[in-house]
Order: structure tokens, then C-alpha cells, then sequence
């Protein structure tokens, strides 16, 4: 059984999708005591995590509507919990079965239009410039703060993250696009995957700019923030010697070179990385972002 000593949201979210998913496949015979641990402890943590201001992924909702059904005079009935038979429960979870689909096809399409935004804004930028330095990092929490970390702070900290960037602040002068995407992750918990697009003639040192983009990031999260800096001299070689390496300098005339960064920046937005999605949000929370690409006007703008 998971162990919260203080309420770590993004992993209680992830295992309360996982213990629902289970209870739904689950057709042999169910070892109850371990069940009915799991559930109460799952149930408890609840009201730690939730906000009905929030929206919440079907699962969560799946075990919401069980504790709701449970509840009476505002406290949970374990008693009549308990007394439940195990497809009884079982039934109330599948009854979100439909809703969870829906959620999925609409993460894949919105990662497919996002992707193809993305590719046509790199054709762009490969138009028009002989040479691109491509930078990608991924910024997320130090373990130890996961349980700090909910979902209105992590929002906040990659909204001051993008006004640096817009305001082209220090490591982010030169830029000619950018891209972002944000995920949850078992291990990770709360993540963001960034990528920076310099123009070449005027920017050379990729993984200068990458560690540049981290320390801003430590900074913006009081240090509870760390980064990995896809640019680094050992990551680029695992890459280049299978001839994929997309990151660093970029060169128009080199469709090799300008593939591989078209398949590096679109990891961002990809259909099948389906449960990585935020199974939590404030309502009109944005999961991704980019520059809009103005040839004559390179101040940039969040697409809507």
C-alpha cells in the first residue's frame, strides 16, 4: 500500500487511476482485505486532494462517486462501505469507463493538431534560416518536494517560466521559437518538457543555453526545481552515433539534421505518451504552448 505522510497530489492521482483501472479489469477472485486497505486509505487521502474548483480525470471522479454514495451527514460510512460486494463497487467504477475513452481520444487529438503546428512552425523557421540551434530540457521537482507540489503551484511556476521567455530575459535573447509541454509522471510527478529555438548565426553554445534555462528555473522554484539538459555532450553522442541526433546546432541545407530535429521537438507532443497527461487541472489550464512564428515581427505570442 502507497504511504503519503503528507499528501504527494500527483502521485495519489496516478495511483487512484491505477487502483480503479485494476478494480475494472479484475475478474478472478479479488483478495478483499488487501482491496478494502486500499480503498479506505485511497478514500481518506481524498479529501487532502480534492478542490472542486479543479477538474479531475474520469478515474478520480470514478472513486468521488463511490465515497459520494458512501457518505452520510458528511462523514464516509465505512460500515456500508464494507458491505459492499466487490461488483458492486465494481460496476460504479465501469460506469466512468466511457468517459475515460473520450478522454483519451480527445489527448490525442489535441496532441496531433499540437504536432502539427509544431512541425509547421520548425518549416518555417528552416526557410528561413541557414542555421537553427535547437535546445530541449525538461524541468520538473526534486522528489523530496513532490508532496509541496500541486498543480496551481507547478501551473504558476511554468506561467513565470514563459514570461521570461516571451520577455526574451538573459539565456532567452535570440530566440526565434519555443515550444512547451506539460505532463505527469509516476516517477516525475509534475513536469515540463521545453524547447528553445536560437538563431544560429547568432547563438553556438547549446548546452550553455540549456543550463542557463534550468538555473532559471531552480530560481523561479526556490530551488525545489531541477533540470535535464537533453544538450549535454554524453546525451548528444548516445544519439549521433545512430544518426539521430536532433539537438544543437541545425543546419537548413542537412535534411538529416533537420529531420531528426523535427522528431526531437515533436516528443513534446505525442499521441501515444497517453499516460503522462495531467489527470488534474484548473479550469482553462493550457498543457501546451508555443511562439507564433512573424517573420517581420519577432516579439512572441502565445498561440490560443
Amino acid at each position: 500500500m502507497a504511504n503519503y505522510p503528507t499528501c504527494n497530489h500527483s502521485k495519489l492521482l496516478i495511483d487512484i487511476e491505477a487502483f480503479v483501472e485494476q478494480t475494472i479489469d479484475y475478474s478472478g477472485n479479488i483478495g478483499w482485505e488487501r482491496f478494502r486497505q486500499e480503498l479506505e486509505f485511497l478514500i481518506h487521502e481524498i479529501d487532502f486532494a480534492y478542490d472542486d474548483n479543479l477538474w479531475y480525470s474520469a478515474y478520480f471522479q470514478a472513486i468521488l462517486e463511490l465515497k459520494k454514495q458512501n457518505t452520510i451527514n458528511g462523514k464516509v460510512d465505512y460500515k456500508q462501505l464494507y458491505e459492499m460486494e466487490f461488483n458492486d463497487i465494481q460496476n460504479i467504477f465501469c460506469t466512468f469507463i466511457r468517459q475515460r475513452e473520450i478522454e483519451r481520444k480527445d489527448f490525442y487529438h489535441a496532441e496531433e493538431r499540437n504536432r502539427e503546428q509544431l512541425l509547421k512552425q520548425i518549416d518555417n523557421l528552416t526557410r528561413h534560416y541557414s542555421k537553427l540551434l535547437f535546445v530541449r530540457v525538461d524541468l520538473a521537482y526534486v522528489k523530496e518536494k513532490h508532496a509541496d507540489i500541486d498543480i496551481r503551484l507547478f501551473r504558476d511556476d511554468v506561467q513565470k517560466l514563459i514570461r521570461y521567455i516571451q520577455d526574451g530575459d538573459r539565456c532567452f535573447s535570440d530566440l526565434e521559437g519555443y515550444a512547451w509541454a506539460l505532463e505527469q509522471g509516476e516517477e516525475k510527478g509534475y513536469h515540463c518538457h521545453l524547447l528553445l529555438i536560437y538563431n544560429g548565426a547568432l547563438k553556438k553554445q547549446d548546452y550553455y543555453y540549456g543550463n542557463e534555462a534550468i538555473e532559471r528555473w531552480k530560481q523561479i522554484t526556490n530551488q525545489d526545481g531541477y533540470g535535464f539538459n537533453c544538450n549535454s555532450t554524453e546525451h548528444k553522442e548516445q544519439f549521433k552515433k545512430f544518426g539521430k541526433l536532433g539537438v544543437g546546432m541545425i543546419h537548413r541545407n542537412d535534411q538529416k539534421e533537420v529531420e531528426n530535429a523535427k522528431n526531437v521537438s515533436s516528443y513534446l507532443v505525442n499521441p501515444e505518451k497517453d499516460n503522462q497527461y495531467l489527470r488534474v487541472k484548473p479550469l482553462r489550464m493550457r498543457t501546451f504552448g508555443m511562439s507564433r512564428y512573424h517573420r517581420s515581427d519577432r516579439r512572441y505570442r502565445e498561440r490560443a
